[in-house]
C-alpha cells in the first residue's frame, strides 16, 4: 500500500512547504528575516524559503507560489532520493512515499515557549530546489535578503550564532539584499533551515545537480 506526504500530516493540522534551495554552487540559499519578525537585539533568524499551505491548496502549489511571492521568481523543484521525518530535538529517521516529486522531508517543528502556538506542531514539507532566475522582488517585511550557506555552514548552524562577516569570511555570500543589513549581526536557523542541518548531519542523500 502506498504512504503520501498527507498520510504522515493531521488533518486539519498547521502545515506549510519550505525549500531546500540550492544555487549553481552547490550552497543552500536562505532568506534574512524580514522587518516583520521580532528577534533578539543584533541577531536575525534564517529560514528557508516557504510558508504556510492555503486552504485547498497542493505542497507543490504552494511551494511554486511562496517562491513568487518571497523572491519575485518561480523555483524547479526536485525529487530526493530519501525523505526524513525529523523532530525539533533534531531526531530523524527514513520513510517512504510515493508522491512526484519526493519530499526530502517532513519537520515536525514544535513551537516554542513564549509564542502564540507554544507547544503546538507546525508540519513543514520540505522539497529541493533550483532558482530558475535570480530573486528579483522580495518584500522587506518577510525578506531582508538572501544568502548563500555552504554545506558545512548549514550543518552547524543549530550549534552557533556566527555574525555574517564570519560567515562570509567562511564561504557564504550575500546574493541579494533589500535592506541595511549590519555584518556583525549574528544568525541563527529555524524552520527548514533547522531541519536542513539535522537531515544533513544524519547523512541524506541529496544527488548533485
Amino acid at each position: 500500500m502506498s504512504t503520501y506526504i498527507d498520510d504522515l500530516v493531521p488533518e486539519g493540522a498547521e502545515s506549510g512547504v519550505g525549500l531546500a534551495l540550492r544555487d549553481r554552487l552547490g550552497r543552500y540559499l536562505f532568506f534574512l528575516a524580514g522587518t516583520k519578525f521580532a528577534c533578539p537585539p543584533g541577531e536575525l533568524f534564517y529560514a528557508g524559503i516557504g510558508g504556510h499551505r492555503e486552504e485547498g491548496e497542493t505542497w507543490i502549489e504552494c511551494a511554486h507560489r511562496e517562491a513568487i511571492e518571497e523572491m519575485g521568481v518561480d523555483v524547479e523543484l526536485f525529487s530526493s532520493h530519501d525523505t526524513w521525518i525529523v523532530s525539533s530535538d533534531g531526531g530523524a529517521e527514513r520513510t517512504v512515499v510515493s508522491d512526484q516529486p519526493r519530499p526530502m522531508a517532513l519537520y515536525r517543528m514544535v513551537h516554542p515557549e513564549g509564542t502564540p502556538r507554544a507547544g503546538e506542531t507546525y508540519h513543514i514539507v520540505i522539497y529541493r530546489a533550483a532558482l530558475l532566475e535570480p530573486p528579483s522582488e522580495m518584500p522587506i517585511e518577510e525578506v531582508r535578503g538572501i544568502i548563500a550557506l555552504t554545506r558545512e555552514q548549514v550543518v552547524r548552524g543549530p550549534d552557533r550564532k556566527p555574525s555574517i562577516t564570519e560567515l562570509i569570511y567562511d564561504g557564504a555570500e550575500i546574493v541579494s539584499l533589500v535592506g541595511p543589513v549590519d555584518l556583525s549581526t549574528r544568525l541563527f536557523p529555524i524552520g527548514t533551515a533547522a531541519a536542513l542541518a539535522f537531515v544533513l548531519r544524519w547523512g541524506a542523500t541529496t544527488g548533485s545537480w
